[in-house]
């Protein structure tokens, strides 16, 4: 984990040394070299004020440094995602996922034949979702 920490520094900083880091974080550089050299892990906060010095992306440096994983990013950026979805957008989602699965389980001359009303419905409804 060291090492991906180590090279995601170097290409932020483009090899930028210790003193110079410091200097731009407006910091010193014993604690530099303590916090992003010598730590193991690299101490989140300065982690965090080097990428925005440098103007990187944050979680990539925590991701490097082994403090987060990429699936506890996406699972927090899911959960985000989903609370800005009107709840009946969801509903409907979830009801048509369970559609197919009832018609993927079902026999194709077992299955009810779509009527032209939900066609039609089906059709506004993927115009007004912008998908035709």
């Amino acid at each position: 984990m060291r090492q991906a920490f180590d090279a995601w520094k170097r290409t932020v900083t483009r090899g930028a040394s210790t003193r110079a880091i410091a200097e731009r974080l407006d910091s010193n550089g014993p604690r530099v070299k303590r916090h992003l050299e010598e730590s193991d892990p690299p101490v989140a906060d300065t982690v965090i004020e080097l990428a925005r010095a440098y103007g990187a992306n944050p979680v990539e440096g925590l991701i490097a440094a082994g403090l987060l994983t990429r699936s506890d990013v996406d699972r927090a950026a899911t959960k985000d995602a989903l609370a800005e979805v009107p709840m009946l957008q969801l509903l409907e989602e979830a009801a048509e996922r369970e559609r197919r699965a009832v018609e993927r389980r079902t026999p194709a001359h077992e299955r009810p034949v779509e009527s032209e009303e939900r066609r039609n419905r089906r059709f506004r409804r993927k115009i007004g979702e912008g998908m035709l």
